[in-house]
C-alpha cells in the first residue's frame, strides 16, 4: 500500500492511461481498463493496477514526465541537486544521473515536446556554478559550457517555446529570461518582472502566463516585453496550469483552498493590438456529499489530460487521487458588432473516425457529476487531432433543443427571481418543476425566515427550549370510514398545533371551510384528480366521486375517470382475499396517474402501512408530508422526514427545502441540484430571496451569487444586476460594514471623499470652492477629464445656469446628474466625465488619451447607435 504523503503527480503526455505520483515513494500507475479482472484497487478513490515502484530516489523535490514514446520516462530532481532519469525498470544506467558541481537544490525540470531527449534543469543559487543545464540524455551528462546559463543566479521556473527551441526561464525572483536555442551561441532576451513562478506555455503556443503570490502575469511570447494582462485574485497561488485540450482555459489552486479556479482567456484581435480579458469561475470539484463530511478539505497538486477533453488528476489534502472532469460548459462567443452562434469548445485532439478523416468527435458520455471517485479508465479521445479552438462542427444536437445559455439570459430578461411573489412571475415560461418549487418555497416563507418543516415540527433540537415548546400534546383521534366503505383496517388521525402549522406550510387547510375553498381552487385550476386525492384523504369519498365525474364531463378520454367513480362508490376492502389483494396491487401500478393510484393505495391500506402513499414519486412532496403530518406517529414521521432531506441531498431536488428551510441541509440541496443542471441563475436566486441568516455569508452562496452576476455583467444586462445589487445589499443592511468602495487619491492613496477621512477637516465656505479640485488630505490635484482637462472637483456651468461640483460627495447624489460623473475605463483606467466620454465613443474607439492605444470601446459589450443621452 501506498505510504506516507503524496507531493505531486502526473499524467504521462504519450501513455494516456498512464500516471506518476511522487513523494516519499515514486509510484507509477495505470487506469484499468473494461477488460480487466475485478479486484480491490491500490488506490481507494480511482481504479488503477499499480506497475511499479521507484526505490533509488526517495523523498523527490520535483519530478517531470517526458514525452517519450516508447516507454514512460522520468525526470527526478533531489534536495542535494543530483538529477536521476528513470524508466521503472530494474537495470541501471549511471549515465542516466548528473550532479551539478555545486551541490545545492533542483528547483525545476522541464522536458522539450520537440526533442523528447532534452531536459532542461534547474537548481539553486551558487556563486560560482550556473543555475540552468540543458542535458542531452542520449548524449550522456551534458560537459560543453554551451549547457549552462544563468551563472550566480538561480532558477525559480523552466518551460520551452511549443514553436521554436527557446528556453523561457524565471529566475532570481525577479526576471524572465527567454533562451534561444537554435544556434550555437545562444541569444537571451530578459524581462524584469518579480512574476516567476510557474511558468508555462498555452496549447496555442502563444499565451506565457506565470504567478508570484496572489497576481498572475499574461505574456505573448511573440511580443513579450510588456504583459497582456495581470489578474489579480485574493489568495496566493499554489499551482497555475494550461489545459491542454483547450486552447483558452487557465487554472489556479490557492493555498488552503478546496476550489479550482478557472480562468477562460479571451481576446479582442484588432489591426495593431491585442486586448485581452478573461472570465472567471469557480469550482468544487468534490461530490456535494462530501463537502461537509471532513472527508477532503484542500486541493494541492492538479494534472492535466493531455488528450482527453477537460479531465484532470487531483490531489486532495496530500493523501487521495482523484479523476476530475470538468462539468459540461457552453459558451457564447460574443462581440461589440455582433453576436456569434452559440458553440461548444471543440478538444485540440479529436479521434480520428473510422469512415472518414474530416468527421467530428462528439464525447461518448456527458459527466454527471464534478468528480468520480471510482472512475474507469475508458478514454474518450486517443488519437491527434486538429488544433481548432473554436469550431462550428463540434455541435451536440441536444444542445440547440436545450439552449441552457439563451433561456437563462430570456429567464433574467423578464425579472425570473426579483420578486418570486409578484403575479407577472406566473407568466414565465418555466418548466412545472421550476413553478412548483417557487410556489412551494413562497408557501414556506414567512416571518421573513424560511422555516422548513423539520423545523415546525420540532425534529432534532434536543432539549432547548423551542423543543419544549414544539412537544405540545399530541392528539390521536380514531376515524370512522365513511358510509360505503367497507374497511375494517383502523384510520387513526393525529393533530397539534405544530402538525396544524406544517399542514398549513404544505398548502393544505386543516379546518372544514377553508378545505372546501382549497378543494374548489384545485378544481377551478383543472387539477381534479389531486382534488379528489386529497378528498380521499379526508375521507370525503363522495366528494371525490363528484369531482371526477365532473371532469369526465369535460375530458376527452374520461374513461379512467368513471373507472374511479364506479371502484368508489362502492369499495370493500375487506372483501378480498390475500390473492385478490396482490391482483388489484399489480392493477394498481397500472394506472397511469399517479394521484389515483395514491386514492387506491390509501383505501387498501393494511395495519398504518402507508408505504405506498408515502413513496408515490408522481405525488408533490407537500401533498405527501401533509399526508405524513395526519396519519403518521410521530417516530414514523421524524424518520420520514430524515429520510426525504438525505433524497433531497442526493438527487438534487429543490423540492427538499420545504423540510430544511434555511439551514446547511438546504445549501447541501441547492449544490447537489448545481452539480445535476448547471443552472447556477436558480441557486443564486433562491439564496438571495430565501437565505437571510449567518447562513447567508456560506462560501459556495457567495460563489454561486457572484458566478450569476457576472453572467449578467457578460450579457451587458447593467439595470438587472444593478436590482440584484440592490436586493443582496438589503439583505446585509442588519450587519452592515464601513464602505470599501470609494474614491482615493493616486498620490496619498486615502479617501477623497471627506465623510470617510478619521479627522475631517473644518472647512469654511470662503475656502471651500478652491480646494474641491484637490485631496483633502495631501492638498494634491484630482484626475483630470480626458477630454475637457478639468480636474474631478471643478466648478461646472450647467445649462440652467448653475454651478455645479463633479465629485460626487461634495453635493447629494440625488441633485448630480449622471453625465457630470466621473468615468474610467478598467483596462487603461483614463476616463473623464460620463458624457464627454459618451460623445467621445460615438465616433471613436480608442482611448482619447493621445499616448494612451488602448481601444477601450472593443472592450464594452455596447454598441454605437445604442448610446443614448443620459444627460
Amino acid at each position: 500500500m501506498m505510504s506516507g504523503n503524496i507531493h505531486g503527480l502526473s499524467w504521462f503526455p504519450n501513455f494516456h492511461d498512464k500516471f506518476v505520483s511522487w513523494g516519499q515513494e515514486i509510484n507509477l500507475y495505470e487506469l484499468r481498463s473494461k477488460d480487466d479482472a475485478p479486484q480491490k484497487s491500490r488506490l481507494p478513490y480511482i481504479s488503477v493496477n499499480y506497475l511499479a515502484n521507484e526505490s533509488r530516489y526517495q523523498y523527490a523535490r520535483c519530478v517531470a514526465a517526458s514525452y517519450h514514446s516508447h516507454q514512460p520516462i522520468i525526470a527526478v530532481g533531489l534536495a542535494d541537486g543530483k538529477i536521476g532519469i528513470c524508466n521503472f525498470r530494474d537495470t541501471y544506467d549511471s549515465s542516466w544521473e548528473y550532479t551539478p558541481r555545486q551541490q545545492r537544490m533542483c528547483t525545476c525540470l522541464a522536458w522539450s515536446e520537440m526533442d523528447a531527449n532534452i531536459l532542461a534543469v534547474g537548481h539553486d543559487r551558487h556563486r560560482s556554478d550556473s543555475c540552468i543545464t540543458i542535458w542531452d540524455t542520449e548524449r550522456g551528462v551534458p560537459k560543453e559550457t554551451a549547457n549552462f546559463f544563468g551563472q550566480a543566479e538561480s532558477a525559480n521556473s523552466l518551460c520551452w517555446d511549443r514553436n521554436h527551441r527557446m528556453l523561457i526561464a524565471g529566475m532570481s525572483q525577479k526576471i524572465i529570461k527567454l533562451f534561444d536555442l537554435r544556434q550555437n551561441n545562444a541569444s537571451c532576451q530578459s524581462i524584469p518582472t518579480k512574476t516567476v513562478q510557474g511558468l508555462s506555455v498555452a496549447p496555442n503556443g502563444n499565451d506565457l502566463c506565470s504567478y508570484v503570490d496572489s497576481i498572475i502575469m499574461l505574456w505573448d511570447v511573440r511580443s513579450i516585453k510588456q504583459p497582456l494582462r495581470q489578474i489579480q485574485s485574493s489568495r496566493n497561488h499554489l499551482q497555475i496550469a494550461w489545459c491542454p485540450t483547450r486552447n483558452s482555459l487557465l487554472s489556479s489552486l490557492q493555498r488552503d483552498s478546496s476550489y479550482i479556479t478557472l480562468y477562460d482567456i479571451r481576446s479582442v484581435e484588432n489591426e495593431n493590438s491585442r486586448e485581452i480579458y478573461h472570465v472567471k469561475r469557480q469550482i468544487s470539484p468534490f461530490p456535494s456529499k462530501y463537502h461537509h463530511s471532513g472527508k477532503f478539505a484542500f486541493v494541492n497538486c492538479l494534472s492535466w489530460h493531455s488528450r482527453d477533453f477537460e479531465r484532470a488528476l487531483l490531489l486532495a489534502d496530500a493523501v487521495n487521487i482523484l479523476d476530475f472532469r470538468l462539468p459540461a460548459t457552453l459558451h457564447t462567443a460574443h462581440s461589440n458588432r455582433r453576436k456569434l452562434p452559440l458553440l461548444m469548445q471543440r478538444p485540440l485532439y479529436a479521434p480520428a473516425s473510422p469512415t472518414s478523416s474530416t468527421a467530428t468527435a462528439t464525447p461518448t458520455q456527458q459527466p454527471t457529476s464534478s468528480c468520480s471517485l471510482n472512475s474507469g479508465s475508458s478514454l474518450d479521445y486517443n488519437g491527434p487531432g486538429s488544433h481548432s479552438a473554436l469550431n462550428v462542427d463540434f455541435l451536440v444536437p441536444e444542445l440547440f433543443e436545450l439552449d441552457l445559455v439563451d433561456e437563462t439570459r430570456q429567464r433574467a430578461l423578464d425579472d425570473y427571481g426579483i420578486k418570486p411573489d409578484n403575479k407577472r412571475f406566473a407568466e414565465l415560461h418555466l418548466t412545472p418543476y421550476l413553478r412548483n418549487v417557487w410556489s412551494t418555497l413562497n408557501n414556506v416563507y414567512c416571518d421573513d425566515q424560511l422555516s422548513g418543516l423539520k423545523s415546525a415540527l420540532g425534529i432534532n433540537l434536543g432539549h432547548t427550549s423551542e423543543a419544549l415548546m414544539a412537544s405540545s400534546r399530541i392528539e390521536s383521534q380514531l376515524l370512522q370510514w365513511p358510509d360505503g366503505i367497507n374497511n375494517s383496517n383502523k384510520l387513526v388521525c393525529y393533530k397539534s398545533e405544530q402538525r396544524d402549522h406544517a399542514l398549513q406550510l404544505c398548502g393544505w387547510a386543516f379546518e372544514l371551510g377553508e378545505l372546501e375553498r382549497f378543494i374548489d381552487q384545485l378544481y377551478a385550476s383543472k387539477e381534479y384528480s389531486r382534488a379528489a386525492m386529497i378528498c380521499v384523504f379526508h375521507l370525503k369519498i363522495m366528494h371525490a366521486c363528484n369531482i371526477l365525474s365532473s371532469a369526465a364531463d369535460n375530458m376527452r378520454d374520461p374513461s379512467m375517470y368513471r373507472i374511479t367513480v364506479i371502484a368508489l362508490s362502492s369499495f370493500n376492502a375487506d372483501r378480498c382475499s390475500s390473492t385478490s389483494r396482490n391482483q388489484r396491487s399489480s392493477a394498481n401500478m397500472q394506472i397511469q396517474d399517479p394521484h389515483l393510484r395514491a386514492i387506491f393505495s390509501f383505501l387498501t391500506m393494511e395495519k398504518d402501512n402507508f408505504e405506498a402513499v408515502l413513496k408515490e414519486e408522481g405525488v408533490s412532496l407537500s401533498d405527501r408530508m401533509a399526508f405524513a403530518c395526519k396519519y403518521l406517529s410521530e417516530t414514523k414521521l421524524t424518520d420520514y422526514v430524515k429520510q426525504q432531506i438525505q433524497s433531497a441531498i442526493e438527487c438534487g431536488d429543490l423540492n427538499g427545502l420545504l423540510l430544511t428551510g434555511e439551514s446547511l441541509d438546504g445549501i447541501n440541496i441547492l449544490q447537489s441540484y448545481m452539480d445535476t443542471s448547471f443552472d447556477v441563475q436558480t441557486v443564486a436566486l433562491v439564496a438571495i430571496n430565501y437565505f437571510r441568516q449567518e447562513l447567508f455569508s456560506d462560501k459556495r452562496i457567495q460563489y454561486w451569487i457572484s458566478s450569476y452576476l457576472d453572467y449578467l455583467n457578460s450579457w451587458g444586462l447593467w439595470e438587472k444586476r444593478a436590482e440584484l445589487d440592490i436586493k443582496i445589499e438589503g439583505i446585509r443592511a442588519s450587519a452592515r460594514s464601513s464602505r470599501t468602495v470609494y474614491l482615493s487619491c493616486n498620490f496619498c492613496g486615502k479617501p477623497v471623499s471627506n465623510a470617510l477621512l478619521d479627522e475631517p477637516r473644518p472647512r469654511s465656505t470662503t475656502t471651500s470652492t478652491n480646494r474641491l479640485s484637490s485631496c483633502p488630505s495631501c492638498r494634491k490635484p484630482l484626475p483630470r477629464c480626458s477630454l475637457c482637462l478639468m480636474h474631478m472637483g471643478t466648478m461646472i456651468n450647467m445649462s440652467n445656469g448653475e454651478t455645479l461640483s463633479t465629485t460626487p460627495e461634495v453635493q447629494g447624489w440625488q441633485t448630480k446628474p449622471f453625465s457630470k460623473w466621473f468615468s474610467w475605463c478598467q483596462t487603461c483606467r483614463h476616463g473623464g466625465h460620463t458624457e464627454h466620454i459618451m460623445q467621445w465613443f460615438k465616433q471613436n474607439s480608442e482611448c482619447p488619451v493621445s499616448c494612451c492605444n488602448c481601444r477601450c470601446f472593443d472592450m464594452d459589450g455596447s454598441k454605437p447607435n445604442t448610446l443614448r443621452d443620459i444627460s
